[in-house]
C-alpha cells in the first residue's frame, strides 16, 4: 500500500508541484498588484509648513524646482541667466534659486518638498526642496511630469500629485508657474533598449492607454484639472508653445543629444521665456 503512495506521489509529481505552488502565486499576484497599484496612486497630503513671511522689499524672488530640468538648471547655472534676463525687464532686483532631481516623478517632488517628512536617507537631504520654499518666493516654477510619461504613469496620477504641490505653495503665498509638459524624443528612447524592454513597455502602454512617443493626453489632462479644480486664475499657466512651438524635431538644436534635456541654448529660450511671463504677471498684479 505504501509502495503504491509513493509510486502514485512520484508520478504525479509535478501536478503536486504546482498545486502546492497555487497559494503562493495567489499571494505573490495579490502583494505585485497592490505594488503596482499603489506606484499608481496619487500620494497622501501632507500637513502644510509655516514658513516666514515675504520679504519687505522690492526683490522679486523666485524658485525652480522639479527633475532633471530643474537640477540642470541648477548645474549649468541657469539661475544667473534668469535673474539677468528678468532683472532686464523690470528693472529691479532678482534672486532666482533652483534645485531638482533627475529621474522623480510628480508624486517623489511632492515628497521632496518636505524634508523633515519624507526623508529617509541624509543624502536625500540635498534633494529637498523645502529650504528654497521657506526663502518664501514670489512664484516658485514647477518642471514635473516627463518622467511620469517615461514610467507610464496614468494622468490622474500626473495632474494628482501636481495640484497637490500647487496646494502647498498657495498655502504659503508663493504663486505656482506651471509649465506645460514639453516635448522629448521618447520614442527614441525606446529604440535604445532590448527588444523584451520594447516589448514590455509596449504591453504596459497599451493596458495604461497611454502613448509613449506625444505628451497630448498629459497636457489636456492638466489644463481640465485646473479648470475643474478652479486654480487656473491661481496659477501662471505657461504654454510650451510660448518658448518652443515646434517641439523637439522641429529645434533639435536646443536639446542635448539624447533629445531628452536642453542643452544651454534651450536654457537660454526657455529662461527667456519665463522670465518675461512671470514680469509680467508680477507687474499686472502690483499695478506696475
Amino acid at each position: 500500500m505504501i509502495d503504491r503512495i509513493i509510486i502514485w506521489l512520484y508520478e504525479h509529481r509535478g501536478k503536486l508541484f504546482l498545486l502546492l505552488c497555487l497559494p503562493l502565486l495567489v499571494v505573490a499576484w495579490q502583494w505585485g498588484a497592490g505594488k503596482y497599484q499603489a506606484a499608481l496612486a496619487v500620494g497622501p497630503e501632507h500637513e502644510a509648513y509655516p514658513i516666514p513671511p515675504k520679504h519687505d522689499d522690492d526683490t522679486l524672488r523666485v524658485a525652480v524646482i522639479g527633475d532633471s530640468w530643474a537640477e540642470y538648471h541648477t548645474t549649468l547655472e541657469c539661475d544667473t541667466i534668469f535673474c539677468r534676463m528678468a532683472k532686464r525687464l523690470t528693472r529691479k532686483p532678482v534672486k532666482c534659486f533652483s534645485n531638482g532631481h533627475s529621474a522623480k516623478v510628480s508624486k517623489e517632488i511632492y515628497n521632496e518638498m518636505f524634508a523633515d517628512r519624507t526623508v529617509e536617507h541624509a543624502w536625500e537631504r540635498d534633494y529637498c526642496t523645502q529650504p528654497l520654499i521657506e526663502q518664501h518666493p514670489d512664484y516658485c516654477i514647477i518642471m514635473a511630469g516627463i518622467n511620469d510619461l517615461r514610467l507610464y504613469k496614468p494622468t490622474r496620477f500626473y495632474t494628482g500629485n501636481y495640484r497637490l504641490i500647487i496646494n502647498l505653495l498657495l498655502k504659503n503665498g508663493i504663486r505656482p508657474v506651471v509649465m506645460e509638459m514639453p516635448d522629448v524624443d521618447f520614442k527614441s528612447s525606446l529604440e535604445k533598449r532590448s527588444l523584451v524592454d520594447q516589448m514590455a513597455f509596449g504591453m504596459l502602454s497599451w493596458i495604461t492607454k497611454v502613448d509613449y512617443r506625444s505628451a497630448p493626453a498629459y497636457r489636456e489632462a492638466m489644463r481640465n484639472m485646473l479648470d475643474e479644480t478652479h486654480l487656473k486664475d491661481s496659477v501662471l499657466f505657461i504654454p510650451v508653445d510660448h518658448w518652443n512651438p515646434g517641439g523637439v524635431f522641429a529645434r533639435p538644436e536646443i536639446y542635448l543629444d539624447d533629445r531628452f534635456h536642453l542643452n544651454m541654448d534651450g536654457y537660454h529660450v526657455i529662461d527667456s521665456c519665463m522670465a518675461t511671463d512671470i514680469v509680467n504677471d508680477y507687474m499686472k498684479r502690483n499695478n506696475r
